[in-house]
């Protein structure tokens, strides 16, 4: 594995080593919203998080290129939604074993 691939992991799972940040990327996923809709939305979902904390959060979001700034308002980029949507998925699979099917195509061919 090349030494960016495991530093692009490594920075991946920064983002989503919290439960606060994730959520912050999915209320951002329907609209954009300011400092004061964010505090808002967390104390509406009983969810303790101070203000130090959430502007640690929308750095980190924002370095890390899942969310931009346009005025006062936060909103979700492209790679966002895709970290939304892929959490979504992992949330909806079920824990189950795969089948795993064995194949011998590409071989190479006994003489």
């Amino acid at each position: 594995m090349k030494d960016k691939t495991v530093q692009d992991i490594f920075d991946v799972s920064q983002t989503f080593a919290s439960g606060k940040r994730l959520l912050l990327l999915f209320i951002l996923r329907n609209e954009p919203m300011g400092y004061t809709m964010i505090t808002n939305y967390f104390d509406r979902v009983d969810v303790p998080i101070g203000s130090s904390e959430v502007y640690k959060h929308l750095k980190q979001l924002l370095s890390g290129g899942y969310i931009t700034k346009k005025g006062n308002s936060y909103l979700l980029t492209l790679k966002g939604l895709k970290a939304v949507e892929s959490t979504l998925e992992i949330v909806e699979t079920p824990p189950e074993i795969p089948e795993l099917k064995l194949s011998f195509e590409g071989r190479g061919k006994s003489k």
